[in-house]
């Protein structure tokens, strides 16, 4: 994984993709790379967004790498990631939006901006409105800043939920999904070990309720809550599965090499 970083790093300075959408293009094809040399086998279920805002549980650092991998998206993060060593910079390239956390009402328009820039790249823009990682045993109450975004350039909601599988020995609490206090280099020393490590990433449908973002960001966290739920009872719909380096269009399965 970190020299696959490096690579792109180094293919990115010498091509210099601008950012926005063609930035997350770029990093899309890296992101591919990257969970195929990671051996992770991901499925995916649902009607793909071609555009406006998606919101999704948030389990690990892996999440933006699955996501990217399915297809371009423009992710939004928390701004410290920006100065993370080679991550950081990759996802810059990807046009990613930096916010702070508990920047409240005062920095709306300020984010307000930054996010109808993201969505007027014609690409979906997803976020993850927990606002931190979890263990994977519940979703959590959504943070309603970003949903202000949504609201305010009347741009149409999807949900999207990630869960982990593993077939192997360890335990997807603890060795994949990445919360709390857990130290990063440890916890990637420990995945990299892994084996059978599956991600399915299921599609829901559009949000509409949305009279404020309150009641927004309640129906969104319903919404990946359920979807969430499914994919934990195999009930998602049926996966689209194909060769990604041959065929886009529909799903993909990767970690076959």
């Amino acid at each position: 994984m970190v020299s696959l970083l490096v690579a792109a790093t180094v293919d990115g300075r010498m091509r210099r993709p601008r950012v926005g959408a063609e930035g997350a293009v770029w990093i899309h094809g890296w992101c591919r790379r990257i969970v195929g040399a990671l051996g992770i086998e991901c499925s995916v279920s649902g009607r793909w967004p071609s555009s406006g805002a998606v919101v999704s549980n948030h389990l690990s650092y892996l999440d933006i790498l699955l996501y990217s991998a399915v297809r371009p998206f423009v992710m939004v993060s928390k701004r410290e990631v920006r100065g993370w060593p080679l991550l950081g910079w990759l996802t810059a390239q990807a046009g990613t939006v930096y916010v702070e956390r508990g920047g409240g009402p005062g920095r709306h328009a300020e984010v307000n901006g930054w996010m109808a820039e993201a969505y007027a790249t014609g690409l979906p823009v997803l976020f993850f409105p927990e606002g931190t990682t979890t263990d994977g045993s519940a979703v959590l109450p959504f943070r309603r800043g970003l949903f202000h975004s949504v609201l305010n350039g009347g741009i149409p909601l999807r949900t999207a939920a990630l869960r982990f599988g593993l077939e192997g020995t360890g335990s997807v609490a603890n060795d994949v999904c990445y919360w709390g206090e857990m130290e990063f280099a440890p916890h990637l020393f420990t995945f990299l070990g892994l084996e059978g490590v599956r991600a399915e990433i299921a599609f829901g449908d559009e949000v509409v309720e949305r009279q404020d973002r309150f009641v927004l960001a309640e129906a969104a966290r319903a919404g990946v809550t359920e979807l969430y739920s499914e994919l934990a009872l195999g009930a998602a719909h049926a996966p689209v599965m194909v060769d990604p380096v041959r065929d886009e269009a529909a799903g993909l399965v990767m970690g076959s090499g």
